[in-house]
């Protein structure tokens, strides 16, 4: 790149797009001791005029020109540029100009910072960077600066200024801001990460030190190079901002003096120390005393000193470096501490030297800058792994804890059974009906109550049994065991869990399979292969089976699920193992220890258990062996006996009650117990519902019924859990559509928030009352009425304000032909009839009607505007014919055909067209309104984009109150003057081509 000659830079050759930005280096004009302004130059190059180089700064007069140190003068460059750029958006980016300046560009003020003046007493400081952007018609740029300095060492433009397309300008902007911002963050982070170790640890000095000179390291920052605090507070007053650069530069130096000498003692002595600060402490006092542009004069003096001072420090560290014996940890942390000075000298050194332009960057400060937290980090991490000795006094008070946790939970799991069997026994008394008073409906719920207990009771020894395994304290009373009747019993207890489930469990175990086993673990074997197979498995069959082996009988449980992955088929026995960790968001997580157990309690009895077989997408086999043994006669009586015990299970016909009520209610849970809850509760109070058992069938259910009032969702369920089927219905309906009650034992502040951010509108906590959860639907779906109430007596009344105001610019045309041509108001009252009549046929409570209906309004009023003026005008229409029959908003299209006639043709001198086209897209509708008329005024269009403005009355403006009450409908007006307008509206259609309403 060609540097400024003489004031003039020549880019005529330089390719923008291709090579980017450019600095404008090189000879400026100046004028020392004037301000001049563009209309100064307009007899070109004045006859006082001197050259300068940018960036530079004021150093003095030599006998090569130059400038004092302080004073005032202008800048001047013009630049050469190609016929490309005329056309697009230019940018300056500003870095530093040294006290106060005032830019101008092609004879326009563009920006400033601070204000020059000629006199001391009116000059104002500042010296903050920006960018400017602007338009160029020539091929000559004109850029003038006026500049002043009063109060700093040096004056100046003392940073290069960078030229280019607005983009590259911008994308240099942001990128040395965002570094700056980076640093700002990384150093805030770890700053606030040290001072909490010192306020919530053991308070030691060292942490204090080094966030304290981090924190400041940060202010520092934010006030230097992009100048990230001026920016965001621009009325902080010059003298406070700098004075605080100062204050937070020495201070730092103070503070890593000290932190050096925390954590090694041996770098010098307490007496040293305070005569090495003494100066700095001197410094800092001056600064806050004096005013900026006396304190400012030392500080460089002062700066150089505190560089000797570090390099002293680096020097002593060498020095113990070398004094002390090899592979020590003293070594190693002084090695750590030599290269974090390293790293903080080459911060220091940079920054001055980037001040100074004599480094293009401050890159390589920011990257010491992050070196020397990584070594200081190091360095506090490797003393702090010196206190291993406490967190193994730690760790035994843990095993302590740990150890009065499983005794607590011992306690609390034997509590729990004695009121459990109370439930069971009464269930059980009850489901005798020796009276044969209980009704089908009444023994259907009694069994689901009994069902659940065991479930529960289930749960309860597995909470137990893992603690006593745990301490070796597991005991077995094995007898002989019927395998067919256990498993049927299993099977029984989890029948209802398959309630709206396509699944079939199929007992296949053969008669007169005997086994050696303690009959309670072998159920709770089998109960938890089967549970873990309901589980995973959406479709198809679960079954029990079992093969005898000599004398060892196998039973296995096969399912048509999700299938185990080959590297977890050990895996899932481990204690707390998911097979595919925590699901996100929704918290769905079994307890974890339920095939644990089982391979715990199969091998205490004598046996093995593993995955047989398995594959992903196609199901699993878990098979496990006990012990055989021969048929035992007693036993096989009692046993069937046991077996062909009636019961009545849970229908499995579909739950859903539709189409009896008014309102209609989707439950969604994967418990069949919850659901059987939810329904007894809501179709008492005369709710229709539906039920769906998971996300994917919640979707499927809402795809089927469009009347849905409120959905009741259930937080945890496997795969798709309900926080993320909520913000799936909330990407289709919004809070007030379709409301959406949250159930969940979930109830801690953070669980209820996430639930609200996801979109729910209420929330009941598991197990909930009746009465309550009542009350929260009925309130829910009365605010949902209320609204949808209030929306359509809106939309009426908006539809009711457009039908006057076209009525009136009818009659209007009517009125002054009745004085001038008869045949032609005969005619525009003909039209006027069509128009009566398609009114008169309207519902009034009618906000939408057939496309081919709001066609015919139109060519209506068409025809009488037509009439009235001539040959105006041309009309071109066209819609596609499979549109003919589409509902869409009454009175949506005329107002805008309306408004083009009116306004953009009729304000036209000559002859004028309209165009309306109407066509189908993927799933929305496309109407577009053109005109080649006078067009609407920037400034005015803007008002309509933003809906601050309407153009053509209340007619427009309540066309866009109703589109924008339409989910996924949009309306975009793009005009210009002397070209015409344009008008576009989207209107979504459903999959069937029918318009959403």
């Amino acid at each position: 790149m060609p540097p400024a000659k003489r004031g003039v830079l020549d880019l005529s050759n330089w390719d923008f797009h291709k090579q980017g930005w450019v600095n404008l280096d090189g000879e400026w004009e100046f004028y020392e001791g004037e301000l001049l302004e563009p209309a100064d130059f307009r007899e070109g190059t004045r006859p006082e005029v001197s050259y300068l180089s940018v960036p530079g700064t004021w150093k003095g007069k030599s006998a090569n020109g130059g400038m004092n140190r302080k004073g005032y003068g202008t800048y001047r460059l013009k630049v050469l540029v190609t016929d490309q750029v005329t056309d697009e958006v230019l940018g300056l980016k500003i870095k530093s100009i040294r006290m106060s300046h005032r830019l101008f560009v092609n004879g326009k003020l563009k920006g400033e910072s601070g204000h020059p003046a000629a006199d001391d007493s009116a000059h104002q400081p500042g010296n903050t960077p920006y960018s400017v952007f602007f338009h160029t018609d020539s091929k000559e740029i004109e850029i003038v600066i006026q500049v002043s300095n009063y109060v700093f060492v040096t004056g100046g433009i003392a940073g290069p200024i960078s030229f280019g397309l607005d983009k590259d300008v911008a994308r240099l902007s942001a990128i040395q801001l965002g570094t700056d911002i980076g640093t700002i963050l990384v150093l805030g982070m770890f700053g606030a990460y040290h001072l909490s170790f010192y306020f919530l640890g053991r308070r030691e000095k060292t942490y204090l030190l080094s966030g304290l000179y981090l924190l400041l390291i940060l202010l520092e920052k934010a006030l230097y190079g992009e100048k990230i605090l001026q920016r965001t507070l621009p009325d902080l007053p010059f003298d406070i901002a700098y004075k605080l650069l100062d204050v937070s530069e020495f201070i730092s130096a103070a503070m890593i003096i000290l932190f050096f000498c925390s954590v090694e003692a041996r770098l010098m002595s307490l007496r040293m120390m305070k005569l090495i600060l003494a100066p700095v402490v001197l410094y800092i006092a001056a600064v806050v005393v004096l005013p900026y542009r006396v304190h400012i004069q030392a500080k460089y003096v002062f700066f150089l000193y505190m560089g000797m001072a570090i390099i002293y420090i680096m020097g002593r560290m060498v020095y113990l470096y070398v004094q002390s014996k090899r592979d020590s940890s003293e070594r190693k942390e002084l090695l750590l501490f030599i290269g974090g000075s390293m790293a903080l000298m080459i911060f220091l050194v940079d920054g001055s030297l980037y001040s100074e332009n004599v480094v293009p960057t401050d890159l390589a400060g920011k990257f010491g800058v992050i070196c020397f937290i990584i070594f200081i980090n190091i360095l506090l991490a490797v003393r702090f792994s010196n206190a291993y000795e406490k967190t193994e006094i730690l760790t035994h008070q843990l095993k302590v804890s740990n150890q009065l946790k499983d005794e607590f939970l011992m306690n609390t799991s034997h509590e729990l059974k004695t009121p459990l069997h109370g439930i069971l026994n009464m269930a059980s008394h009850l489901l005798d009906d020796e009276e044969r008073n209980l009704s089908q409906k009444q023994k259907q719920n009694l069994w689901l109550i009994k069902d659940t207990s065991v479930k529960l009771s289930m749960l309860i020894h597995d909470l137990i049994d893992v603690t006593r395994l745990r301490h070796g304290e597991l005991r077995l009373q094995q007898t002989i065991v019927d395998v067919r009747v256990a498993a049927q019993i299993v099977c029984d207890v989890l029948q209802f869990e398959l309630a709206g489930k396509a699944v079939r469990l199929d007992n296949q175990v053969g008669p007169d399979v005997w086994v050696l086993a303690d009959e309670n673990r072998l159920r709770q074997v089998m109960y938890n292969l089967v549970h873990n197979a309901m589980k995973y498995t959406e479709k198809g069959t679960i079954k029990v089976m079992s093969s005898v082996t000599g004398d060892t009988i196998c039973i296995s449980v096969e399912d048509t699920g999700t299938g185990i992955p080959e590297d977890k088929h050990e895996a899932i026995f481990d204690y707390f193992e998911q097979l595919d960790g925590p699901l996100p968001q929704d918290g769905y997580t079994s307890m974890g220890v339920g095939l644990y157990i089982s391979r715990k309690l199969v091998e205490q009895m004598g046996g093995e258990i593993q995955v047989d077989w398995s594959e992903v997408g196609q199901g699993t086999r878990m098979a496990f062996s006990l012990p055989g043994v021969e048929r035992m006669p007693a036993f096989h009586e009692a046993a069937y006996t046991a077996e062909d015990r009636p019961r009545n299970t849970l229908n499995d016909a579909s739950l859903d009650i539709v189409d009896q009520h008014e309102h209609t209610i989707l439950i969604v849970d994967d418990e069949a117990s919850n659901i059987h809850i939810l329904l007894n509760i809501l179709t008492r109070h005369r709710y229709n519902v539906i039920t769906a058992f998971s996300a994917k069938e919640a979707i499927a259910k809402m795809n089927e019924y469009s009347n849905v009032d409120l959905v009741i969702l259930d937080v945890m369920m496997p795969g798709i859990s309900g926080i993320e089927l909520c913000q799936t219905l909330r990407a289709h309906y919004s809070i007030l559509d379709l409301p959406i009650l949250f159930a969940t034992v979930k109830d801690t502040p953070q669980d209820v928030a996430l639930g609200f951010r996801a979109g729910a509108n209420d929330y009941v906590t598991k197990p909930f009352d009746g009465e309550t959860l009542i009350a929260r639907i009925q309130t829910l779906i009365a605010m949902k009425t209320s609204i949808q109430e209030a929306i359509r007596n809106e939309h009426a009344f908006h539809q009711a304000q457009i039908k006057p105001h076209f009525l009136y610019n009818a009659l209007s045309s009517v009125i002054s032909f009745c004085y001038t041509d008869g045949e032609k108001a005969a005619y525009l009252l003909s039209m006027l009839s069509q128009y009566f009549r398609y009114i008169l046929e309207m519902d009034r409570s009618t906000l939408y009607v057939p496309l081919y209906r709001e066609l015919e309004l139109i060519h209506a009023y068409v025809e009488i505007e037509m009439a009235r003026f001539g040959e105006r005008f041309d009309f071109v229409c066209h819609v596609d014919e499979s549109l003919h029959h589409i509902e869409i908003p009454s009175l949506c299209i005329q107002p805008f055909v309306e408004n083009a006639i009116r306004h953009g043709l009729f304000e036209k001198e000559g002859h004028g067209q309209i165009a309306l086209t109407i066509h189908e897209g993927d799933r929305y509708m496309k109407v577009v309104i053109e005109d080649d008329g006078v067009g609407i005024p920037d400034d005015l269009l803007y008002q309509i984009s933003n809906g601050e403005r309407s153009i053509g009355g209340i007619g427009i403006s309540n066309i866009r109150r109703r589109l924008d009450s339409i989910p996924g409908a949009a309306l975009t007006v793009s005009s210009e003057i002397g070209r015409g307008t344009k008008v576009t509206i989207y209107l979504p259609l459903h999959q069937d081509g029918s318009q959403k309403s």
